[in-house]
């Protein structure tokens, strides 16, 4: 008698929550151990089986060194220690830089891979030849350069079966002269020489009905010319050691990141308890995103780069998408790399390189003088961003005389907040120019010189500068900012295109053009919306509404946008969203006063990160790509990569907008909009302000603050 398969259980189920029923599943209760005070386990945000036909990236391995990933086969891995794995795209698949990949033959076949997990701590590919069911599970030696492989086939069929397989692999490729691959393999394996580099290892596994056999071996690589992997690594039980490690190191970790005095971070994230199982979710995906991204071996050994595929590069932007995050989490290394940012130009590119030591400091940070068209516009507010997440979350205030090269923090802010001067064409104008589609959101041949979002920001920076010179008491400096920010606001809102919701921008020839994108929304209504009249805000919350939204994602462009034909990259055009984008957009929502809109916006968004944790962008694609029920993936096209950091936007908007942590700079601790309802039920235990920790609960009236107790 046949045994009985699992059935397939395609990754796209979560599709279906997608309209009437997503409500009811996402506000539905959640079990009593869920709520508890402890976090979610890790397993609980592996991925159903997914469907490798719809899906643009296979599986990712991290091991706090390295990112891996996995081929569309059962077997191959891309892996290329201490370097940059991406390379470019081709038609469906990365093409990667990698070391050379194994190949797996059953019955004389080299199956494709029919469906995928994904964990945090491993990997998993499944396809079946003639009632053999073949399973291979991936992990990457904590914080080494290794691949351990678990090859699993079962026989489904009724009849035995010897079922001859074969891995062939290269043992004498070298990447450079530094770096050679050395595979072992157990289990019983009759090794062959093939050709002159490739070598076969093979098995004959009889397989009754039912019944499975398990293959088993590793990677090492030698990335020190001689020095690893040692002859310990030679054996079964070194394997078995590694392979246990590899979760178990995972667990602790995660664990330490919501425990206050933990033995690993500086800090710690909140703790969520809350029957709103969306929500829980949602947040604690997005700092399980953080965690794939943390790095050990970058020049600090709490590193949180963009992605994986880059290498140690971390761009100022996306981190400061998750800058109250960062400074709950680990306030030391923010720091250090808030002085970092500091000391470099902020026009003189969009990333920074941090592997290895980190470099000496400049004596003296040059004047900007120009704008590099290979900088981003958001890079001043991004760092400045993140100092100020740094100095209001932990009140190191001190931090403002620390000097960074030749000048100190405080003047850098002020540097930092004011720079948008030197980027007026007209001496006597409000509004900057930050160059072309380069400096800005890059596929967007409209979004260009003088737009809303980095205005506001502008505004947003003077306004946060005069509160901490007021603070230190220059009142009389602070006084002078507020005027200037309101008259920049002015300008700003002279940009609007009245009753419709958007945006424009003015081009050099003095041409209005107006645009139909999420960062306009974002931006004004998260870095000014106490400027904007309420019919504006109305209008504004509509437009989201009614032509970026989608039943589980959106899109970053509206379709009807006189550029969307010219700008379709997944993460800023009409086709999908940066992953932070509906993070922002539910922040910029529930500012403007629509909460209902915004969080239900929020628990939407649930559905469309089923694979995984958070990417640089999702895709809208399939037939109804144009449509709001446009299924959803993480996209490939275009260069986007499978997990960002970015992603830790969601967290934040869950700890400053949901529970109005918003802490102010030398201020008392205040919740943002207190005392009005959220529509969400919950706490957040162990929020660090200062030298002290509180939980913040929201109720059906509002929020209530209370202390915890004095941080150990």
């Amino acid at each position: 008698m046949r045994t009985r398969r699992p059935p397939l259980q395609n990754g796209f189920t979560r599709r279906s929550f997608c309209g009437a029923g997503l409500g009811a599943l996402a506000t539905g209760a959640v079990s009593s151990q869920q709520r508890g005070a402890s976090p979610p386990s890790l397993d609980e945000f592996a991925t159903e089986w997914l469907d490798c036909a719809q899906l643009a990236h296979m599986p990712s391995l991290h091991n706090f060194h390295e990112m891996a990933a996995c081929a569309p086969d059962l077997v191959g891995v891309n892996f290329l220690p201490g370097h940059r794995i991406y390379k470019a795209s081709g038609p469906r698949w990365f093409i990667y830089n990698t070391l050379p990949v194994c190949r797996l033959s059953i019955e004389g076949r080299s199956p494709e891979a029919e469906s995928c997990r994904w964990f945090a701590y491993q990997s998993m590919r499944r396809a079946t030849v003639d009632d053999v069911e073949i399973v291979t599970t991936n992990r990457l030696a904590c914080e080494a350069s290794a691949i351990l492989w678990r090859v699993r086939l079962r026989n489904y069929g009724s009849a035995v079966k010897t079922v001859p397989v074969s891995i062939v692999w290269n043992a004498s490729a070298r990447i450079d002269s530094s770096m050679k691959p050395v595979y072992r393999f157990f289990d019983g394996a009759a090794t062959q020489a093939g050709g002159s580099e490739e070598s076969e290892s093979r098995w004959q596994l009889r397989l009754e009905p039912g019944a499975s056999r398990e293959i088993r071996f590793q990677l090492c690589v030698d990335t020190k010319a001689g020095s690893f992997p040692g002859e310990e690594t030679n054996s079964v039980d070194w394997f078995e050691s590694q392979w246990s490690r590899a979760k178990h190191v995972w667990e602790e970790r995660w664990n330490a990141a919501f425990t206050p005095g933990n033995n690993f971070f500086s800090g710690n994230a909140p703790l969520l308890v809350t029957g709103d199982a969306a929500v829980r979710e949602i947040y604690y995906r997005s700092v399980l995103t953080l965690l794939v991204l943390l790095r050990t071996n970058a020049w600090s050994d709490r590193t949180f780069i963009t992605s994986g595929e880059r290498g140690n590069i971390v761009y100022y932007w996306d981190t400061s998408l998750f800058s109250t995050i960062f400074a709950l989490l680990e306030p030391r290394q923010m720091k250090e790399q808030v002085k970092f940012f500091l000391e470099q130009d902020p026009h003189k590119g969009a990333d920074l390189g941090f592997g290895g030591r980190r470099p000496a400091p400049p004596a003296k940070i040059a004047a900007v003088e120009g704008w590099d068209l290979h900088g981003y516009a958001a890079n001043d507010v991004s760092i400045f961003r993140l100092a100020c997440s740094y100095l209001s979350v932990t009140g190191d205030t001190a931090f403002l005389s620390e000097r960074i090269a030749d000048r100190t923090v405080l003047e850098r802010l002020r540097t930092l907040a004011m720079n948008w001067k030197k980027l007026l064409l007209d001496p006597a104008g409000r509004l900057a120019d930050y160059g072309g589609a380069g400096n800005l959101l890059e596929c967007v041949p409209t979004y260009i010189h003088k737009v809303p979002s980095f205005n506001a920001a502008n505004v947003w920076m003077m306004r946060e500068l005069a509160g901490i010179l007021e603070q230190s008491g220059n009142s009389d400096e602070a006084g002078n900012l507020r005027t200037q920010a309101n008259e920049t606001s002015r300008a700003v809102l002279g940009l609007y295109v009245p009753g419709a919701g958007v945006w424009c921008s003015v081009h050099r020839d003095g041409t209005r053009v107006e645009m139909r994108h999420c960062y306009d929304f974002a931006s004004v209504g998260r870095f000014m919306p106490g400027d904007l009249p309420g019919k504006i805000r109305g209008e504004m919350v509509a437009f989201v509404e009614r032509e970026l939204l989608t039943e589980s994602w959106m899109r970053a462009q509206s379709l009807l946008d006189a550029a969307a034909a010219q700008s379709d990259r997944p993460d800023h055009g009409p086709m999908g969203a940066y992953d932070a984008w509906p993070a922002v957009t539910v922040d910029a929502m529930c500012n403007l006063g629509h909460w209902r809109e915004g969080i239900s916006f929020l628990r939407r968004t649930r559905a469309a990160v089923y694979e995984g944790v958070y990417a640089q962008a999702r895709e809208l694609y399939g037939p109804d790509k144009l449509q709001a029920n446009a299924a959803v993936r993480i996209a490939q096209r275009r260069g986007c990569m499978r997990e960002c950091c970015g992603g830790g936007a969601f967290a934040e908007a869950v700890v400053a907008t949901l529970f109005g942590f918003r802490p102010a700079v030398g201020r008392k601790l205040e919740l943002f909009e207190g005392k009005v309802s959220r529509g969400f039920e919950g706490e957040l235990r162990h929020v660090r302000h200062g030298s002290g920790l509180y939980t913040v609960r929201s109720t059906v009236t509002g929020l209530i603050l209370r202390q915890e107790g004095e941080i150990g």
